[in-house]
């Protein structure tokens, strides 16, 4: 019999890699999301709008061995109240579906910026919380509420802060595709400030071999950083693109300003690897060339 995961957000960029990783895994995958069809392969579809009733009249057939919450309203203000609803109270309602139906394990993706920016180095857990918007507000609601159904009903939860993910699917409009794309045009790779920003980029595949080993390591529950060893600024990330891709691209300063040079995102992952034997394998070099022939 296999073991049954249920997978909140199956159909987003992150979900579907999640979904792939446990299928192959030898899981039966239950995926959850609000789309009328699966984007995903997935084993069983539960078209659901956690911010609805629906979960809590969904009975499962057999036991699910964990949750693993993906799921989040990710607009920004204005959306304000329109977030909170989503994600609070969808993951109260997750959360007392899980008691209701004896599951054990209640594994979610929180964010790393609830720190609001990097004060202390490396980044670890106890690392004071600034939220910079209403929605990593709620990510940080969602940690408390996490620990709540932990201490009160004695379910192991465990959240993780996730760095910046990178793989296939992902917005291409952010810094990392961008940077591939104009590399693998051989066009100008533009630079905003000093491109002294450093960020630890961490692959989709890492972020679901990570949730793969903490639905069995009974040690893990709590608040967990989720990172990899791929640490860079964005100057030598554009550098990095060049070379990994043999390309002929030159890198330009613009010489428009920008908000966040020399912040260090140096994100500390030894409490995690220590709980489950977690371990990044996927190297800035492959994700560059996946992006590339993505």
């Amino acid at each position: 019999m296999k073991q049954i995961i249920l997978i909140t957000g199956s159909n987003g960029f992150i979900g579907r890699h999640v979904c792939e990783y446990f299928r192959q895994k030898g899981y039966y995958v239950i995926g959850l999301g609000r789309r009328e069809k699966s984007v995903p392969e997935v084993d069983e579809y539960l078209k659901i709008d956690l911010e609805s009733e629906e979960i809590s009249n969904y009975i499962p057939k057999e036991k699910i061995a964990a949750v693993i919450h993906l799921a989040a309203d990710m607009r920004r203000e204005p959306n304000c109240v329109e977030v909170v609803r989503a994600n609070c109270t969808g993951e109260q309602r997750l959360l007392e579906f899980c008691e209701k139906n004896s599951i054990d394990t209640f594994l979610q993706l929180s964010s790393l910026p609830v720190i609001g920016s990097p004060k202390i180095l490396p980044i670890r857990e106890d690392h004071p919380i600034c939220p910079p918007s209403v929605y990593h507000s709620t990510k940080f609601m969602g940690e408390i509420l996490a620990d709540y159904a932990m201490r009160k009903h004695g379910i192991r939860t465990a959240s993780f802060r996730i760095s910046s993910p990178v793989g296939k699917g992902m917005n291409e409009k952010t810094i990392f595709p961008i940077f591939v794309k104009k590399a693998v045009n051989n066009e100008n790779i533009t630079i905003y400030g000093k491109g002294s920003r450093v960020q630890t980029y961490i692959h989709v595949d890492d972020i679901s071999q990570a949730l793969y080993k903490s639905v069995w390591a009974e040690k893990c529950c709590g608040v967990y950083n989720l990172a990899s060893f791929n640490k860079i600024s964005n100057l030598d990330l554009a550098k990095k693109c060049v070379e990994v891709l043999k390309s002929k691209s030159k890198i330009v300063f613009n010489g428009l300003p920008d908000s966040s040079d020399d912040e260090i995102w140096d994100v500390c992952i030894d409490k995690l690897m220590a709980d489950t034997g977690f371990t990044p394998k996927i190297t800035l070099e492959s994700c560059i060339k996946e992006i590339a022939n993505y």
